[in-house]
């Protein structure tokens, strides 16, 4: 018989929450030493960091900017797991081409089928990472036994991805225990800020990335109107002052100069400028033959002091070396 005591409209308790099931079969030994060793861990973290530090009131709404930071921090680990995983299936897919011949059936001696309960988006992810973790680890077999890896190569690819999920998982537990610690008291664990700076860029008390003003607009707004005037008129004003007088000249002036002292050095040096050129016309005098049929058609005589009206005008230098040596046949003739 019903109680009659009983209330028509009992009290429940308020203990449902929306989680999903997500089947799985582990028969590797990496794929049930990963279940057990990471994602009961790895799925109570993502739990905690984002849903729990949410239902905190005003503490949730005061570091709501860096609950955001560490989730991003915290998929971007899931993320980096997931392209380990990828690229570890690749290199055995091409191990698989190279094999010799097929793989015999394998069989597996524990193999266990769970349907694993998620209470978040991200826990799902982390679930089919582990599934695919379970795949690779069975291809590592198939490899083995087809004998396309040896017994260390095997032994070493497993080890490799066992370490990366075991990192993975401890970043994952460490941010968001660190979060729990600043909603709850405004505290920080050892390690916390440093792993927020290495994933994020920034530290817990960073001032957020400033916001974008209108968005969605399609011109410029009057503040940013206003900054492009700013830098124009700075460009303006650095354009109009002079530079400063530089002590040594540019190269085209020193080119110059240096051109202006060759061309008079001969005119500076005096008398012992003369002496040298005298006593070259001397010794070309003596090794220049006189005679015109010797010396060919064309030849003239040293004691000719006019060059032929077709000579083009001779440099200042040349010139100079003539008039020396009409002087010296000037001289030798009296």
């Amino acid at each position: 018989m019903p109680n009659e005591n009983a209330p028509l409209n009992p009290q429940v308790l308020d203990r449902s929450r929306a989680v999903i099931r997500q089947p799985v079969e582990l028969a590797t030994h990496l794929g049930l030493k990963l279940y057990n060793r990471t994602f009961p861990r790895v799925e109570a973290a993502l739990y905690l960091a984002e849903v729990i530090v949410h239902l905190q009131g005003r503490a949730s709404r005061d570091y709501a900017e860096e609950i955001a930071q560490v989730n991003t921090a915290i998929a971007r680990e899931l993320d980096r797991l997931s392209a380990f995983a990828d690229h570890e299936a690749r290199q055995l897919g091409k191990l698989a081409v190279d094999a010799s011949g097929a793989a015999p059936a394998i069989q597996y001696t524990q193999a266990i089928r769970l349907d694993l309960t998620l209470r978040t988006p991200r826990a799902r992810r982390y679930a089919v990472l582990l599934a695919e973790l379970e795949q690779i680890s069975r291809d590592l077999d198939k490899a083995w036994y087809n004998d396309a890896l040896e017994t260390p190569q095997r032994l070493e690819r497993e080890r490799r991805l066992f370490r990366n999920v075991m990192r993975g998982c401890g970043v994952v537990e460490r941010l968001a225990r660190g979060l729990a610690r600043r909603v709850r008291d405004d505290s920080e664990t050892p390690d916390y800020r440093d792993m927020l700076i290495k994933r994020t860029g920034r530290g817990p008390d960073a001032d957020p990335a400033p916001a974008i003003i209108a968005e969605d607009a399609a011109d410029m707004t009057a503040a940013e109107a206003a900054s492009l005037q700013a830098t124009e008129a700075m460009a303006r004003a650095l354009s109009s002052v002079p530079a400063a007088d530089d002590e040594t000249p540019p190269p085209s002036v020193r080119s110059v100069e240096a051109t202006e002292r060759v061309e008079t050095a001969p005119a500076a040096a005096g008398e012992d400028a003369v002496s040298l050129d005298l006593t070259e016309t001397a010794e070309t005098a003596e090794t220049t033959p006189t005679d015109p049929a010797a010396a060919g058609e064309g030849a003239v005589s040293p004691d000719v002091t006019e060059a032929a009206p077709s000579e083009p005008e001779e440099e200042p230098t040349r010139t100079t070396r003539r008039r020396v040596r009409d002087l010296a046949h000037g001289g030798s003739a009296a």
